[in-house]
């Protein structure tokens, strides 16, 4: 398999069975397409002089596992904010919706809140352990969560996930933080869950893992550096069907951000 997940034409971006989903040989796992909106909503930053502060995805619908062309227009351009949208679509249709929030930057500007959150030791001399069960993985399709490789770092505040991947995202184009820690997103219900059961805040349930994410937010404090990127303070919650899931995310230089993700009961 190549170490890309998608080659670029113009405006559309054809998968590779990197780009696969652990639910079906025919859909895209929505870390590949949390990294698009990314990609897109990077260029405009550059385009603007603005920074990424948020990225939501809505996964209204599967995405399937074919060339996609991207839409980006926006929907409110300033001096100091622009909200923009980007469209996966599939023809005519809309498969994937996302907007993004930039925000202009003051070097100038003195921290009034300053807060630093530390990240946990590691990455390197760290064990990798299996984020997903060996033997569902050896079950499912290839793709995108095959992957990631995940290790575990304990401190004085509790055990915390790093995690990366070593593809980029498209085939002869390099892979920022921002873009990969917007693909590594899309595990923070799962990696959620895995440090809540590392803390034994909860017990171990297959039941715990019927949810699905309809969505993936990131918020940025700044932009995220490096390869590695670290999720703890995990927590899952969920009345009648309906969680939320969410963990602050930090690199080598400590905490950048936190993501959510809003899950629906999926029961197997």
């Amino acid at each position: 398999m190549p170490d890309f997940i998608y080659t670029r034409a113009g405006d559309v971006y054809t998968p590779s069975e990197w780009a696969g989903s652990p639910w079906s040989r025919e859909l895209q796992h929505g870390g590949p397409v949390s990294g698009l909106v990314a990609h897109a909503a990077e260029a405009v930053a550059r385009e603007t002089g603005l920074r990424v502060v948020r990225l939501t995805v809505d996964l209204c619908r599967p995405t399937p596992l074919e060339p996609l062309a991207l839409v980006c227009q926006p929907l409110r351009r300033g001096r100091r904010l622009a909200l923009i949208e980007v469209r996966l679509r599939r023809g005519e249709v809309d498969v994937t919706r996302a907007t993004a929030l930039l925000l202009a930057p003051s070097g100038e500007a003195a921290a009034n809140w300053p807060q630093r959150e530390p990240p946990p030791p590691g990455p390197e001399g760290l064990a990798t352990i299996h984020f997903m069960p060996r033997e569902y993985v050896a079950q499912v399709p290839p793709g995108f969560h095959r992957s990631v490789e995940v290790r575990l770092a304990e401190d004085e505040l509790g055990p915390a996930l790093w995690a990366t991947t070593p593809l980029d995202l498209v085939a002869g184009e390099p892979t920022s933080g921002l873009v990969r820690a917007a693909m590594l997103s899309d595990l923070t219900f799962a990696l959620s869950g895995r440090l809540l059961l590392r803390r034994g805040l909860v017990p171990l349930d297959p039941r715990r893992a019927a949810l699905i994410n309809a969505d993936v937010t990131l918020y940025l404090e700044r932009p995220p550096e490096g390869e590695w990127f670290a999720m703890r303070s995990g927590s899952v919650r969920d009345f009648e069907g309906i969680g939320l899931a969410e963990v602050v995310q930090l690199d080598r230089g400590g905490r950048y951000g936190r993501s959510l993700q809003a899950l629906v009961s999926n029961p197997v």
